[in-house]
């Protein structure tokens, strides 16, 4: 398979396994008039912009997260509006001229932060007030190419961010786990036991940071697949 392009979404909410921009309401408009095909109805479905980057009209706020080993997931922004999706898990991960749109659209875009990652390269987006800052490095392999470990060296003080990234990890996972029972499949041969303990251990380092349902949702989840292998 080679090594495929990460994307996670830090800002405004925190998605792994892709990244989806809101296109300022104000700039609809003009948005879709210079990156869309008028021919093209993109309600509810997203129609390819650029490479691995889709456009989505939502009227209902939901928007689908685009990942090619992932399962298919609908994030809900609750909020109407024109969305950018941008795929996880490419190969051959986005044109050269990624870059220059991204900063291009930057102006449409309400603020966000995303990341792309590809073996030991980090692409950082982050868009405030309409313009872009791109920080490119090499030095993944100094967290162990793990993203968890690079947020906490990174973010020391936004508990809160790296809560919700962990606690979208254990939904992700959840998910995958019950798609693998309904189609058959035994959740047992893609996840050991470590991953769960480690997840939990994660998430209660900052269970603080997210609300107690959630967090005693996620944790019960958890402690059941542990005990599964007791």
């Amino acid at each position: 398979m080679g090594t495929l392009h990460e994307v996670y979404q830090l800002k405004p909410k925190v998605i792994n396994c892709g990244a989806i921009l809101r296109v300022r309401r104000e700039k609809e408009t003009a948005f879709l008039e210079k990156y869309t095909d008028p021919q093209i109805d993109y309600t509810n479905d997203g129609h390819g912009i650029f490479s691995n980057t889709f456009v989505i009209n939502a009227p209902d706020g939901k928007v689908r997260r685009y990942a090619l080993y992932a399962t298919e997931r609908i994030i809900d922004f609750k909020e109407p509006g024109i969305y950018i999706s941008i795929q996880d898990s490419s190969k051959n991960g986005f044109g050269s001229d990624f870059d220059v749109l991204i900063n291009e659209m930057a102006a449409y875009l309400e603020d966000s932060l995303f990341y792309v990652i590809w073996d030991f390269i980090i692409d950082r987006y982050e868009i405030t007030n309409g313009t872009l800052y791109h920080k490119n490095t090499r030095d993944f392999s100094v967290w162990n190419y793990n993203f968890g470990k690079y947020l906490k060296a990174n973010y020391t003080d936004a508990e809160p961010i790296i809560g919700d990234y962990y606690a979208d990890q254990t939904y992700e996972m959840l998910v995958r786990h019950n798609e693998m029972i309904e189609d058959g499949e035994n959740p047992k041969d893609l996840y050991d036991v470590d991953e769960y303990e480690e997840l939990l251990d994660s998430l209660s380092n900052y269970k603080n940071t997210i609300t107690i349902e959630e967090f005693n949702v996620l944790k019960d989840w958890l402690k059941v697949q542990i005990a599964d292998y007791d």
